[in-house]
Formats: structure tokens, C-alpha cells, sequence
């Protein structure tokens, strides 16, 4: 009789078992040009992904990343994994939205990317009014302690079109339907708008399959760090807009959102500032 109660309370035990806090980071490393001087790449690999080791995510979502600092990258943060294709071919050229995960703790079960324009499927293909080619690259990752499955999803909106941002807020939201369903979803992000926009606000309408809510607006959530992201490399700006985010579907519960002026420290890792979440799935 004990044994079958074992048996019996198991289901119920599996389902009791909390999942992980996941800590979430978007940033956008800024590409590698020579036109950036003193704050080129190649002056800001090593701290950059220091500064990546030290906040220790689980998820990274990079912007802006080149085929080279992926590689860097690759070969500076050895605990992780990541998917992504260059903008460009789908192979190497171009910009990558890459996902980077921790492969101690999640697994990769299916991965993709798709481009933000008329002809999602077609690589190298440009939508509306952009002026570059944009891409979203997703994968499907099962976390190893509880066997729950989610999505993650990473962009870069156009920095020009209006109608391409429009058109790629809706565009995102119907992929994830199809490729995630019900399933829980991550979205992060450089979006080039704040959260006054159209774009955002079709991304975080309530009525959506899919809905995604902004974590640094959740309620009950510990809200730290400055209310703007895009940082330029010129000390003489100021900084005012918000424009990358991290979303997730009401399918987590989150923490905290902070965003980190590593601009205190006298130095600048890139022209953005990293958006980090720690959430967890309720």
C-alpha cells in the first residue's frame, strides 16, 4: 500500500517541484566598425563579455553581433550555447540576432530564424520601408530540472520604417503562434521604438494570442536602473529612450528588471546599455 501511494503522490510532486529563477539579458553589443575609434570591438571584447560571465544569465539575447563577434563571443563564454544565422545570407553575413543559453541548465530541443519582411522564409529578404535587412532568430528550450519547455525569440527592429516596425510587431506575434502555440514565450529585443509606439504597444496589446507583457512594468516587480537603454559612445549625450526591452507571456512571474549604466565604472562596453529579467515560470 506505501508503494502505491508513493506512486500516486508522484505526479503531484513533479508538478509541486518550483522552477529556476531564469535570469534574462538583451543587449545590443553594438557592430564592429572601424568608424566607432577607441570603442571598436576589438577594445571591448574582453570586458564586454566579462561584464556577460560576472551577471551570469541564462539567457542572452545580442543584437547588432557580426559573424567575428560571435565567434569572440563563442569563445569567451564557454558555458553557453547559441543559435543564429548572419541577416544577410542566413549563413555568416550580416548582423546576427543570436540567442545565447546556458547548456548546463537548458537544452535546445528546435531552433530557427525568420526575416521581418513579406517573405519571412526567404533569407536575406527586406520588408516595407526598412532600410536594412531585420531577422528574428527563436528557439525552443527545455529546462533540464523540471522538463518545462519554452520559447525564446530575439530581434532588432529597422531603425528607419515606421510600417516596418508596425508590420514586424505583427508579423512576430503570428510566428509565435504557429511555432510556439501555448507554450511560454520570451521575447527580447533592440526594437528602436519606446514604449509609446505603435509597435510596442501591438507587441503588448492585451487581446493578442499571444500576449506579452513588458517586465519592467509588471507589477510587484523590483524595478532598478536608469529608465533609458541607448546610451550613444559620445559622453557629451544624454540619454533618454527606452528601446530595448525584454517581454515575456503572463506564463512567468518576474522578479526584477534592471538595466545597468556600466557608465558609472568610466568605461562603455557598447552604445547600449544590457536590459537583464529574472522571472520565473509559474
Amino acid at each position: 500500500m506505501l508503494a502505491l501511494g508513493v506512486l500516486m503522490a508522484a505526479p503531484f510532486l513533479l508538478q509541486a517541484q518550483e522552477a529556476p529563477v531564469l535570469t534574462v539579458m538583451s543587449w545590443n553589443i553594438r557592430l564592429d566598425t572601424p568608424d566607432d575609434g577607441i570603442h571598436q570591438w576589438t577594445n571591448r571584447k574582453d570586458a564586454l563579455c566579462s561584464e556577460i560571465i560576472t551577471r551570469n544569465p541564462d539567457i542572452l539575447g545580442v543584437q547588432e553581433a557580426k559573424y567575428n563577434q560571435m565567434k569572440d563571443m563563442r569563445k569567451r563564454l564557454p558555458g553557453y550555447k547559441s543559435v543564429g544565422v548572419g541577416r544577410d545570407d542566413g549563413h555568416k553575413a550580416g548582423e546576427f540576432s543570436a540567442v545565447f543559453y546556458r547548456k548546463k541548465h537548458l537544452k535546445a530541443l528546435q531552433s530557427g530564424t525568420f526575416w521581418l519582411s513579406q517573405t519571412p522564409d526567404v533569407p536575406g529578404s527586406r520588408g516595407w520601408d526598412a532600410a536594412c535587412n531585420r531577422v528574428v532568430s527563436w528557439v525552443e528550450l527545455k529546462d533540464k530540472s523540471t522538463g518545462r519547455q519554452f520559447f525564446v525569440f530575439n530581434t532588432h527592429f529597422d531603425h528607419v520604417g515606421e510600417e516596418a516596425r508596425i508590420q514586424s510587431a505583427q508579423l512576430i506575434l503570428k510566428k509565435m503562434g504557429e511555432l510556439a502555440g501555448r507554450n511560454p514565450v520570451i521575447l527580447t529585443g533592440d526594437f528602436n521604438v519606446t514604449s509609446k509606439s505603435k509597435a510596442y504597444r501591438i507587441l503588448t496589446f492585451s487581446e493578442n494570442e499571444v500576449t506579452l507583457s513588458d517586465s519592467r512594468k509588471r507589477a510587484n516587480a523590483e524595478i532598478t536602473g536608469p529608465d533609458f537603454s541607448f546610451v550613444s559612445f559620445d559622453t557629451e549625450f544624454v540619454p533618454t529612450e527606452l528601446i530595448d526591452f525584454v517581454l515575456t507571456t503572463w506564463d512567468f512571474e518576474v522578479i526584477s528588471n534592471d538595466i545597468f549604466d556600466f557608465r558609472s565604472r568610466g568605461i562603455y562596453l557598447s552604445d547600449h546599455l544590457p536590459v537583464t529579467a529574472r522571472i520565473r515560470l509559474k
